[in-house]
């Protein structure tokens, strides 16, 4: 059974770019559930930690529309 991760939120040092991503398995699709470079300006490595509690129901409503 997939074990869905942690939320996250991925930060561009170079641009401020930020997303939080809510990964709905372990199955990570880069773009969607994982960014490993900033799809704004390129920049990487991208800084990532866990979504805060206030980001996490952001990103949610962000999902619905």
């Amino acid at each position: 059974m997939p074990i869905p991760l942690r939320p996250l939120t991925f930060i561009c040092p170079g641009c401020a770019w930020q997303k939080t991503t809510i990964p709905k398995s372990d199955a990570l699709v880069i773009g969607r559930d994982f960014y490993g470079q900033c799809p704004k300006c390129g920049y990487e490595p991208l800084e990532r930690r866990p979504a805060t509690r206030t980001e996490i129901p952001k990103a949610k409503l962000k999902d619905l529309f």
